[in-house]
């Protein structure tokens, strides 16, 4: 009776790690959506025009809906592809990320602009300048970094509860 008592309890471990890797996979995913959908407005509202920016949004909000899927996984406890699913994004989201950043100064750089205002809503009436020099630090600190970070996380934490779960059933 023991040994069942000790499995059960195996399995649920392995079953909140599992929900703990795909509701992070799911949150980050969720902000991943939320940068492609901001950066992919950014250059027609800074005047800046950039067609490659604007098809790498949109390659990273299909990327974003993927690793939603991903994420989805790892709650079905599927962790194994979930996990190479969100570790695989953060790679591209990362990459994507340099790309875009690099296009969005290029551009500005191309325009002899000093710096990109950048307005947040209506109701908020002030502008953040940023300079063109800092563009791509910028971006991948405040937006991508922290995506590809959680992602990565997601992604490992995914891969750990499946290795867990396999040792486990060999040992047992």
């Amino acid at each position: 009776m023991s040994t069942v008592k000790i499995q059960g309890a195996l399995q649920t471990q392995k079953h909140v790690r599992a929900l703990l890797s795909g509701g992070l996979g799911v949150f980050s995913s969720l902000l991943t959506i939320g940068w492609a959908l901001w950066a992919y407005n950014l250059p027609s509202a800074v005047n800046v025009t950039s067609s490659q920016s604007q098809n790498l949004m949109l390659a990273q909000l299909m990327l974003a809906f993927i690793m939603l899927l991903g994420s989805g996984l790892m709650l079905a406890r599927f962790t194994l592809p979930g996990g190479i699913v969100n570790i695989l994004g953060a790679i591209a989201t990362f990459l994507i990320g340099v790309y875009f950043s690099s296009g969005i100064a290029d551009t500005a750089r191309s325009k002899d602009l000093t710096a990109l205002p950048l307005r947040f809503s209506g109701v908020y009436t002030g502008t953040v300048s940023l300079a063109t020099d800092r563009i791509v630090s910028t971006f991948l600190i405040v937006p991508v970094f922290p995506i590809a970070v959680l992602l990565l996380i997601s992604g490992l934490g995914a891969l750990a509860t499946y290795r867990s779960g396999r040792r486990t059933a060999v040992h047992a």
